[in-house]
């Protein structure tokens, strides 16, 4: 079986719907096939994340706590990240490094990132981690997030949240994060987003695939 051209359906990136308020983003389905998709949940790595973390509370400063792997910087595949991924995977993120997706991605959100900088990571969100309402920095011009989740009860908590301002609690929507599940957003002055605190009782981590195309 050809992994590369199964696993990914850039014909359902391409005729996804995009919202304009409060900010530019949509839910994407079907941009991973299945039976590809059980496989990646059940082979979403496991080994070789560095946390990262930083106290809320403060005055213009974004909060959070992920664990990160990190597998394409500045559009170079990392050595360290890739060995741990298994075949599938790797033909994942191969696709996503591709030309044809970046042609897809410009053809949805109207942006060129022919020459934007590409960087992908894996990200766990353990009990407790999360991220705090934040708009992305001004360079960014597209984000896409995958999930990996084939159970997310909404206990678990640990929600993708569109707001529609800086105030946590002006939440527009909430997107559970599970497998099949995709988010496109174009940062802007006003993409306030934040990820709520993943429950002291969820039974798994909250698990992501994490695509920045930042200007060159």
């Amino acid at each position: 079986m050809n992994t590369l051209a199964s696993s990914v359906d850039l014909a359902a990136l391409r005729g996804a719907t995009l919202y304009s308020s409060p900010f530019v983003w949509g839910t994407v389905r079907g941009t991973l096939r299945r039976p590809a998709l059980g496989r990646l949940v059940e082979e979403f790595p496991d080994t070789g994340f560095t946390r990262t973390e930083r106290a809320g509370g403060r005055p213009g400063e974004k909060g959070y706590r992920t664990d990160n792997l990190a597998l394409v910087d500045d559009d170079e595949a990392v050595e360290e990240g890739f060995r741990r991924l298994t075949p599938l995977w790797r033909d994942l993120v191969r696709t996503l490094m591709s030309a044809d997706y970046r042609r897809t991605v410009g053809e949805l959100t109207g942006k060129d990132v022919s020459r934007a900088r590409l960087e992908i990571r894996a990200v766990r969100y353990s009990a407790g981690a999360w991220i705090d309402p934040h708009t992305d920095r001004a360079d960014k011009l597209v984000t896409q997030t995958w999930y990996f989740n084939a159970d997310w009860p909404a206990a678990n908590q640990g929600q993708f949240q569109v707001l529609g301002s800086a105030a946590p609690d002006d939440v527009v929507q909430r997107v559970l994060p599970l497998a099949g599940e995709s988010i496109v957003l174009c940062p802007s002055a006003s993409s306030w987003h934040s990820v709520a605190p993943v429950s002291d009782a969820a039974k798994e981590d909250r698990k992501v695939l994490l695509l920045h195309l930042t200007a060159a």
